[in-house]
């Protein structure tokens, strides 16, 4: 006999699938904001005259984007316990992919600070501003300006990565799925709606950065 879809067993989980988007939010846009900050410092510090910053801003950028996450996300929370530091499995989740996707809009911010041509600085210079002046409000935003679409598929990236918090016992979407999945035994359906979940989360980031990006579009 042929498997018979049946999605109205998953009704009665409504609640629970509705409370993983909202996980699954949270993760996301604490992320985002913790990357784009560390981003920003580690792309400076790449473009640092000190070598110490630059040696430090690679060395980082290096070991992130050289180790699978979850590793790094057991390290935050298996291995910093050890050493009598407890953080509740939701921190650890933003925290370690905010540190973790930090290294990809590093090197996107870096890009943008080095297209801005020499003439930028020049007219700033003889308009009076200081360096820092110059810095914060000439050139950084510009640079965040050409760094934007780029930087949308990093966050795009860092939805779809955030389904690995659930093997820290985060119930966000991913771990729902599972959790209703074994309930249910109907792994098809699941899944199925996590597909869908997924592409709607990104589609709607990207539709929201596409929108952002056509009001900010400039070109040097």
């Amino acid at each position: 006999m042929g498997y018979q879809l049946n999605f109205r067993v998953l009704s009665q989980y409504s609640d629970l699938f509705l409370s993983g988007i909202v996980l699954t939010g949270k993760i996301s846009l604490g992320a985002m904001v913790i990357s784009f900050i560390l981003g920003i410092v580690l792309a400076i510090m790449r473009q640092s005259k000190n070598k110490i910053a630059r040696r430090i801003a690679g060395l980082w950028v290096e070991v992130l984007r050289n180790t699978p996450f979850l590793i790094q996300l057991f390290f935050f929370y298996y291995g910093l316990p050890q050493f009598g530091i407890y953080v509740d499995a939701l921190t650890v989740g933003i925290v370690a992919l905010g540190i973790n996707a930090s290294a990809p809009n590093c090197e996107v911010i870096r890009s943008g600070l080095l297209a801005i041509k020499t003439g930028y600085y020049e007219a700033s210079a003889a308009l009076g501003f200081s360096k820092l002046q110059n810095f914060l409000f000439v050139v950084l935003p510009i640079s965040l300006r050409l760094a934007f679409k780029p930087l949308t598929s990093n966050f795009v990236n860092l939805v779809l990565t955030s389904s690995v918090c659930y093997s820290i016992t985060l119930m966000e979407i991913m771990g729902v799925a599972k959790t209703v999945s074994a309930r249910s035994n109907r792994p098809f359906e699941i899944y199925l709606i996590l597909l869908i979940s997924y592409t709607l989360f990104t589609y709607a980031v990207s539709f929201i950065a596409k929108a952002i990006d056509k009001r900010i579009e400039i070109r040097l």
